[in-house]
């Protein structure tokens, strides 16, 4: 999630093309629904083992992911998060690597308040994958 942007609700429904790379989904705002974000190089191999052992990123429900990744953390020694947080860590990501800010906001699906932005920009898969491998992820 801190390489998507998505909010965990939507991985119930969310469709991944493995082929090209990207997750399609988003719930809540007309912004953030149906919206395509390239799939970070580093989680690409942690999205394909999840398919292939579950068949889906939320095998059981958001409730019992909730659990499962409280319940990790706390076994790690790490203080509670919540899924949402993972969207603020995204954000913050996104700033430190220098994303464009407007990339930023199509990947988080927020709207754009200003007419050029919300009606005359598309921004191309590979555009997009380009500002979101700015992203560096350390092992």
């Amino acid at each position: 999630m801190c390489y998507s942007g998505f909010r965990i609700s939507a991985y119930l429904e969310m469709k991944t093309n493995l082929e090209d790379e990207y997750f399609q989904g988003g719930v809540k705002t007309a912004a953030g629904k149906d919206r395509v974000v390239p799939i970070h190089s580093a989680i690409l191999p942690l999205v394909c083992k999840r398919l292939d052992k579950y068949g889906a990123y939320l095998p059981n429900s958001v409730q019992n992911f909730r659990m499962d990744m409280y319940d990790t953390l706390k076994s790690l020694g790490i203080k509670k998060h919540t899924p949402h947080d993972c969207r603020h860590t995204f954000s913050m990501l996104c700033d430190k690597y220098g994303v464009n800010k407007n990339d930023k906001k199509t990947l988080l699906g927020h709207s754009f308040s200003d007419v050029t932005n919300k009606v005359y920009r598309h921004r191309q898969l590979e555009a997009l994958r380009e500002q979101l491998e700015r992203i560096k992820v350390c092992h």
